[in-house]
């Protein structure tokens, strides 16, 4: 992952981690607080990063080993987006019980219902046999 940084021409900076992909950004970035595309600056930022690191290569006739006893080392956290969030306020799907999604799910069945007795009532009417109610 290389760090990116980027200062917009309306003043914003933002920055975020991405892998590239052939020395690019694997896909389009744009401002978040005004849109403006943002992928030529990203691509020199990552250029201007690899060229800095100086490049690993093995010597020749060096194998590599795996370790059979080597601790684990367990993969650290992503602390930030690949790419940035929108300033739009993320709506809660409600998946804990009681939350927002519970108190609307007695709706499906509603629907359900009327969906089933609609098409009940279709298939009478098509087939010229409509049945009276008691």
């Amino acid at each position: 992952m290389i760090p990116v940084k980027i200062q917009c021409g309306c003043g914003q900076r933002y920055t975020f981690d991405v892998e590239p992909i052939n020395g690019r950004m694997p896909s389009a970035v744009a401002c978040p607080v005004c849109g403006t595309d943002g992928t030529s600056a990203a691509n020199e930022a990552i250029s201007q990063s690899l060229a800095a690191q100086p490049a690993v290569v093995p010597a020749p006739g060096m194998r590599l080993h795996t370790a059979t006893a080597a601790p684990s080392i367990p993969p650290s956290p992503v602390t930030s987006a690949p790419f940035p969030r929108s300033p739009l306020p993320r709506v809660s799907q409600g998946s804990e019980a009681g939350g927002e999604g519970e108190k609307w799910k007695w709706w499906y069945f509603v629907l359900a219902g009327i969906c089933i007795g609609g098409y009940s009532i279709w298939q009478a009417y098509n087939q010229h046999r409509p049945t009276l109610l008691p």
